[in-house]
């Protein structure tokens, strides 16, 4: 199927109207009415109000009850700020991720907390033949993850197992932790040694270290991590990646801010 064919149909036309509804305001037009919304859409006033009210609903436009007319909502800012952090960080972090695998030569990740899940936001590839599932943008769990175990670490207790309740525990291998109780010890652990392990847990053959990145006000607001495919793994190797993480992450968490 031709580009042009797979996008005709897989396209949502209903969300296409909506951020063309969105793609109206401009700094020079930061207001519309709805008149004015109906008319450069070229659709019935009927149905442009239809859809800014679904998006005003969201929060993402907003009505001046006295002027009578739309602007963008505060939703769009807390996804603009949302947004604006991956960037900021993925440029902080750049240059301790390319030392870490400069002195690693391993697979190393940085990774953010989004709906409970491990999102990916940077990467860079080991110089070998194997590569591995993960990518940026690709999401993973966070119950069998070095970076998920490092990110869910220091939340509440409530909050971890409200994550696991909704998220579930899949076995993805034999060493899979699929046990709640099993699973915050497991995070006691994290807590107590500064960095997290994925021993196969994830993905056979595959082991990580990662540990959490900290910014100004000392919350937990990334992870990176190592990773190597390898059927065994020696304890002093694996002290020493971690050690190496850690680093990084600390030297991270001191350019977002934090102070120990």
């Amino acid at each position: 199927m031709a580009t042009k064919d797979r996008y005709s149909y897989y396209r949502i036309r209903a969300v296409e109207r909506a951020l063309a509804v969105l793609s109206l305001f401009s700094l020079q037009q930061p207001e519309l009415t709805l008149a004015e919304i109906a008319e450069k859409l070229k659709v019935h006033k009927s149905t442009a109000h239809r859809m800014v009210l679904t998006l005003e609903k969201a929060g993402f436009l907003k009505r001046s009850i006295t002027r009578g007319t739309y602007s963008l909502g505060l939703k769009l800012l807390e996804l603009g700020a949302v947004a604006l952090s991956s960037i900021e960080l993925r440029a902080q972090a750049r240059p301790h991720l390319e030392r870490l695998h400069r002195e690693t030569g391993l697979t190393v990740h940085l990774a953010i907390l989004d709906e409970g899940e491990v999102v990916y936001i940077d990467k860079i590839e080991a110089d070998t033949a194997v590569r591995l599932y993960s990518q940026v943008g690709r999401r993973s769990p966070v119950h069998c993850t070095a970076l998920g175990k490092a990110l869910l670490a220091h939340l509440p207790r409530e909050k971890v197992c409200e994550i696991l309740a909704v998220k579930g525990m899949r076995r993805y291998t034999p060493d899979t932790i699929v046990s709640v109780p099993a699973f915050l010890k497991e995070l006691e652990r994290v807590r107590e040694r500064g960095f997290a392990l994925d021993m196969g847990e994830h993905e056979p053959l595959v082991h990580c270290v990662g540990a959490p990145i900290r910014d100004y006000t000392g919350a937990v607001v990334a992870a990176l991590s190592v990773t190597l495919v390898a059927a065994e793994v020696s304890e002093d190797s694996l002290m020493r990646y971690a050690r190496l993480v850690m680093e990084a992450a600390g030297a991270v968490s001191r350019d977002m801010g934090y102070v120990a």
